[in-house]
Parts: C-alpha cells; sequence; structure tokens
C-alpha cells in the first residue's frame, strides 16, 4: 500500500526551508494501551516527500549567554574532486530556550522543539535570554542544552552571509575576526520586538516579558 507521505510531515516550514516542530506540531501518541507513557514523534522519516539521512556527527553543547556562535553553513570537501558539498542539520533543543538566526532572522526555540535546518541556510544560535515567558508560563533563564546531528562528518564554514545559499559555489568565506560574526548581544527586550517563534503548529510573534 502506498503511503501518503504528505501526512506525515509535522511542524511547521518556515520561508528559508527550515523546518522546526514543537508541541501539538509533533505526532502525539500513546504507542502501549494501558502504559503512561506518551510519544512525541519530531519527524517520521519524511520531508516533503524526501526522506532526510542523519547518519554522521551526534553530540549535544550546553549553551549560556557568552556562548555566541559566529554565523556558518555546514559543508563537505569531497576527498577526491577536493569540490565542496553542502549538509544540513538537526538540532534538537531539550531543556531551557535557545534563540537562533536563519537567514538573517530570529526565532526563540522553546524546549521539546526539533530544527531541521536545510543545506545552505546560514545560521547561528545562543542561548534566549533571561526573562522572556513562554504561552505555557516557561522563563527562560539564560541557558539550554542543544542536541546536534550532522548527516556526515562536517566543520563550521564561517560566513558574513545571510541570504539563503541555493550552492556551495556561493558561498563567501569569511576570514575576518570571528567575533564580528557571532551572534549579536540581544536585550530581552531587543528579542521580543524582533523575533518570532514556533509554538504547537502556529508561527507566531507575539513573545512576552517575565
Amino acid at each position: 500500500m502506498a503511503h501518503d507521505n504528505a501526512s506525515k510531515i509535522l511542524g511547521v516550514k518556515l520561508d528559508n526551508g527550515t523546518r522546526v516542530t514543537h508541541g501539538a506540531g509533533a505526532n502525539v501518541k500513546q504507542p502501549l494501551e494501558g502504559f503512561p507513557v506518551t510519544m512525541h514523534e519530531l519527524y517520521t522519516g519524511h520531508d516533503d516527500g524526501d526522506t532526510l539521512s542523519f547518519e554522521g556527527q551526534f553530540g549535544f553543547i550546553e549553551f549560556h549567554p557568552d556562548c555566541r556562535l559566529p554565523r556558518h553553513v555546514h559543508m563537505i570537501r569531497d576527498e577526491q574532486s577536493a569540490e565542496l558539498r553542502m549538509l544540513p542539520e538537526r538540532i534538537l533543543v531539550l531543556n531551557g530556550v535557545g534563540i537562533t538566526e536563519l537567514c538573517g532572522e530570529y526565532f526563540v526555540v522553546p524546549a521539546g522543539s526539533l530544527v531541521d535546518i536545510p543545506p545552505g541556510v546560514p545560521h547561528t544560535w545562543n542561548a534566549c535570554p533571561a526573562g522572556i515567558r513562554l504561552p505555557d508560563g516557561t522563563v527562560s533563564d539564560g541557558h539550554f542544552t542543544m542536541v546536534y546531528n550532522y548527516s556526515e562528518e562536517t566543520s563550521f564554514f564561517a560566513t558574513e552571509q545571510t541570504e539563503l545559499l541555493t550552492g556551495p559555489e556561493q558561498y563567501i568565506p569569511y576570514k575576518g575576526d570571528l567575533q564580528n560574526i557571532r551572534f549579536p548581544v540581544m536585550t530581552r527586550e531587543e528579542v521580543v520586538s524582533r523575533a518570532r517563534y514556533v509554538w504547537n503548529k502556529d508561527l507566531r510573534n507575539d513573545l512576552e516579558l517575565a
């Protein structure tokens, strides 16, 4: 029997192609009747009909407000041809509240969210400043744990670019001081005025101060 891949697509897809899955935007189910176990399936194995493969690097990072990663994309260089190939990245916010820049736009990412970043999206991350209130009453405390997964072994390719790159030939290496392209220092007021977030099945811009 053919499967309807469209019915398996979860979360909210941003204009740059990144998909964020959170809360009721996931496939929430109880797999075993009579047992108090609830599954929050964040990815079903399909994305617009394509299957994403993540078999490479896997780990986690503990973020605090001073981390402020430089803006980057992920690529790999072919050993034989020396040509570059762009790679996707998968991020799970395990706990706390993160904030990411994707193609120059800011998004607050609450715990339990999966962020699938497609190839060519310049991005960077930091811990969301303390004092941002989310709809369920959660208040950011300036820390979060990121679980990361790359499809293949890769590294950070620093860039000043913020536009979506459709191929590695568009990548312009950043050769200056990486301090200049770190995630900007943002007050909680700036986060409220500039950032959006995915909550359940909606992309929202109504963040509040605690």
